[in-house]
This record gives C-alpha cells, sequence and structure tokens, in this order.
C-alpha cells in the first residue's frame, strides 16, 4: 500500500510538475490525504537537488473553533518535521458567505482559490496539489449523478484543472487512491491526519452521500467504488475526444463577449448529448460561466438548433436569450429582460434615430460603431423601408438581413447608406462575400460598442467567414465544477 501510493505521487510529479519552477503548493488541511501527499511530495523532491520543492498553504476558515485551531498546530507541525515551508492565512469564510450570499461550501472554495493564487503569484509558480483521492471522486460521481449530469458530469474532478481566472492549475495526484492507502501509508510514519468533525455532519450532502448511501449501495455490490472509478477513467477518455471535436467545431463562431453567435454548419455534425456538450461550452465561452444552466436548459437549446421548438427564442438562466435566425444561433443578454436599474436608452432602441450624415473624409458614430467615409461625396445613413429590395435583385432587404442572422428586431435599425443623390450604395450584409463589396465607409467598433446588440450583428457579418474570429480555450481545460471542500 505505502509503494503504491509513492509510486503514483512520485510518477505524477515526474509526469506532470514543469521542472523549470522552483517550487510548488500543496494544500494541507491537516486530514490524513493531505497529510500523506505531502509527506510523498516531500520524498520526491527530496530526491534530487534540481525537483521543484514543496510549499504547503493552510487556509483557516474561522469556523469549527477550537478545533480549526487544532488543525492549524498540526500543520504547522507536520511542516516543521518535513522541513518544509507553511503558509498559513485566516479568513472569516462565514463572513464571506453571508456577505456574497452564497452557501458556506462555495465561499470556502472561492477562498481557497483565491488565495491559491495569490500565493502562486507570490512564489512565482503556477500549481497547486490537493489531496482528493478515489473515495472523494466516488463521492463526486454519485454527486453528479444526482444532479442529473451527463459525460461531462461523469468524468468526476479532473487530475488536472486549469482555473481560467487565475491561470493556476490544481493537481490531484491521489484520485487513485482509496482512503485506506492512504491510512496504510501513514501508520509507519508515526504521522497522523486530524479528523474534521463536520465531516460527520449530515447537514451536508456529501456528507450523506459518504456516511449513508455509498455503505447502502456496497451492500449490493462491494466494488461499488472501483466501478465507479472505473466509470470516471472512462468518462474523461471519452470525454477528451468529444472535446476535441466541440473546440475544433467552436473555431467557427463569432464570439464577442457577453454574445457569441454559431453559424449553422458549427452545429450540424452533432447530435444528442454531444450536440448539449457543444451548446454548453458556446454559453460558457459567450457569458464566461454556465451561470445556473440545467439539463432542462441544454434541452431546449437542441431543439432550437434543431429546428424543433415551437419558437425562435429560448430564455436561459441569467437574464440571457438564445435566438435562432437566418441559419445562426445567437446567445447573449436579453435585451427584453428588467435589470435593476432602468435600462439606458440603447437597450430600449439600439440606435438613435436616422437618418445621419457623413461629410467626405469625416466619420460618425453610430449605433456603436465609427462610420469613416472612404469617398469624395457626401453620404447619409438611414433605415430600411418596408418592402425595399437589394438594387438588381428581387430580394428584399429585410430577407436579406434575415439570410444574414440578424435578429427581426434589430433589422428596422440597420444603416442603409445613401449618396448625395439618395442612390443606395451600400449596407452590412448586402454580398454574401464581404471582401468583394466595394464599401463606401469602413466600420470600426466604437467606445464599448461590443455591448451594443447592433453593433455586435454588424461587425459579425463583416467579418469574413475564412478567417477564424476565435481561438477558443480547450473545452476539456476548462473546470467550473464545485470541487471537495472535505
Amino acid at each position: 500500500m505505502t509503494t503504491s501510493l509513492s509510486t503514483t505521487v512520485h510518477s505524477f510529479l515526474s509526469r506532470h510538475l514543469p521542472i523549470d519552477v522552483p517550487r510548488y503548493i500543496v494544500a494541507l488541511s491537516g486530514g490524513p490525504d493531505s497529510v500523506a501527499l505531502l509527506h510523498s511530495c516531500s520524498q520526491w523532491s527530496s530526491g534530487s537537488s534540481d525537483r521543484p520543492k514543496p510549499e504547503a498553504l493552510h487556509v483557516h476558515h474561522g469556523l469549527r473553533g477550537d478545533e480549526a485551531d487544532r488543525d492549524a498546530r498540526h500543520c504547522a507541525r507536520i511542516c516543521a518535521h518535513l522541513g518544509v515551508p507553511l503558509h498559513l492565512v485566516s479568513e472569516s469564510i462565514e463572513s464571506s458567505a453571508q456577505n456574497e450570499g452564497t452557501s458556506i461550501e462555495t465561499a470556502g472554495r472561492d477562498t481557497r482559490r483565491r488565495r491559491f493564487a495569490e500565493l502562486c503569484r507570490s512564489r512565482s509558480t503556477s500549481i497547486v496539489l490537493t489531496g482528493h483521492h478515489g473515495d472523494d471522486q466516488a463521492e463526486t460521481v454519485i454527486g453528479n449523478l444526482l444532479r442529473g449530469c451527463g459525460l461531462r458530469g461523469l468524468r468526476g474532478m479532473e487530475p488536472l484543472s486549469i482555473i481560467e481566472s487565475s491561470q493556476i492549475t490544481i493537481a490531484r495526484p491521489l484520485l487513485s487512491i482509496r482512503r485506506n492507502q492512504i491510512e496504510e501509508y501513514l501508520k509507519p510514519l508515526e504521522m497522523d491526519g486530524n479528523e474534521d468533525l463536520s465531516n460527520r455532519s449530515r447537514a451536508f450532502r456529501r456528507n450523506r452521500i459518504r456516511l449513508d448511501l455509498i455503505p447502502a449501495l456496497q451492500l449490493e455490490n462491494p466494488d461499488l467504488v472501483s466501478h465507479l472509478l472505473g466509470l470516471s477513467e472512462e468518462a474523461r477518455a471519452r470525454w477528451t475526444v468529444e472535446s476535441k471535436r466541440i473546440d475544433q467545431a467552436l473555431q467557427q463562431v463569432h464570439l464577442s463577449p457577453p454574445r457569441i453567435s454559431l453559424p449553422r454548419q458549427c452545429w450540424q455534425q452533432f447530435e444528442g448529448p454531444e450536440l448539449a456538450d457543444l451548446l454548453r461550452q458556446a454559453v460558457i465561452l459567450g457569458c464566461g460561466e454556465e451561470g445556473g444552466l440545467r439539463r432542462e436548459h441544454l434541452q431546449s437549446l437542441v431543439r432550437l438548433a434543431n429546428g424543433e421548438s415551437r419558437s425562435a427564442m429560448v430564455a436561459l438562466p441569467g437574464a440571457r436569450v438564445a435566438i435562432r435566425c437566418g441559419g445562426w444561433l445567437h446567445i447573449g443578454p436579453d435585451p427584453t429582460a428588467n435589470h435593476d436599474s432602468p435600462p439606458c436608452a440603447e437597450e430600449v432602441d439600439p440606435v438613435p434615430a436616422l437618418p445621419c450624415q457623413i461629410e467626405p473624409g469625416s466619420s460618425q458614430v453610430h449605433g456603436g460603431i465609427r462610420w469613416q467615409s472612404l469617398v469624395e461625396t457626401s453620404l447619409t445613413l438611414r433605415t430600411p423601408q418596408a418592402g425595399e429590395k437589394v438594387p438588381g435583385r428581387q430580394t428584399t432587404v429585410e430577407e436579406t438581413l434575415r439570410c444574414q442572422g440578424v435578429p427581426p428586431r434589430l433589422r428596422r435599425h440597420w444603416p442603409l447608406v445613401f449618396d448625395a443623390s439618395k442612390n443606395r450604395l451600400w449596407f452590412a450584409g448586402q454580398d454574401l462575400d464581404p471582401l468583394r463589396s466595394m464599401a463606401p465607409v469602413a466600420l470600426t467598433a466604437a467606445e464599448s460598442a461590443t455591448e451594443l446588440e447592433l453593433s455586435y450583428h454588424l461587425l459579425r457579418v463583416l467579418t469574413p467567414r475564412t478567417e477564424s474570429p476565435l481561438q477558443p480555450p480547450s473545452a476539456s481545460e476548462v473546470d467550473l465544477r464545485p470541487t471537495h471542500t472535505g
């Protein structure tokens, strides 16, 4: 057992720890898992003078009174015995939870991650190791199943998770190690881990899963945890393959947070659960987070993308909306949603009234866009008239904009460019190939232009589809699930 844990940790560090960093951080709670991890890390680092060295971080949460003080003293003794530097920080998690309106577990997780990032920056490293083990992984998979997860949730915790907001990596070397192996590892070392008595409280669902549900299921099959770990590994392998396809498909989207637009060819190759995973990742890219997205929301998005929805619009949590129009799927803020503060003029009516005039060599800011004249004549911007047709075609301006994926509420505000003789010269989206259009104006984003729906779509239809407007983070690297707080 001892050899198995040491071999697992040492192999993990050799494969994943950048050799050019001087140190790495081990999250030390004082429990058996983190104590065993720190000891094994110390052994590996001591094996060669050129290996990175561990430093420990203990966060005193301001909870559990004397028990928490005991844990801090225990961590200090362990680090002194191993010769490992200890960083001890205190934070009132209860106050943070009240101020932020979150649970104690969420506040604790967020605080630890913030402290991880702060310490990594100050100590010139980017990797933090935690003691999550195989039994924790089994609890996570069951918890995700109870929430109604898909393939993504069956993965459980990843061995390596990149936190995009802080660019730190959380590593979990013990995910294949069982709790009894950790206890066996510590016995000959005469090193103890303190038990967190709150882990006995059935007020927390994870504790109920560990104390009640798993033992009940093990009566049916004693190998339950091993099977759950195998399921997690298989799900991670399948997700790796799927996420590569998702990343490739999302290179075709138009992205300007908080909005994202997917052309039909982006999602046509996906169906069922894979399409739901693609759309979930699109929401994360556009909005920065899932923001309460649940299975029923993803099912509605799938029906919208497949044309099976009765409506062309689907409401999403967080005052967001998805709209299908002209072969495009747009996801972004709901322009009709009620806000805490009165909406600004742009939210009620996206642009000022037209017409407006642009003199030769000058520019005008209109609808969040700077319109720069490229011709030696006065130009006028005005909105389309009902039934107005594209010059030389039977197609109307309205239909052309619909084919370009412009939402209905914006088409009546779409600026058309006319010369002094009232001849229409151009409008954004007039040609399917914008590189061949003889535009009399150049359009660029003005101040905060991408916050406006109209300016977003004006720039979108002018983006050549032969270019990739996006380099999104890998779906396999984005990890927004809560981690174990025990």
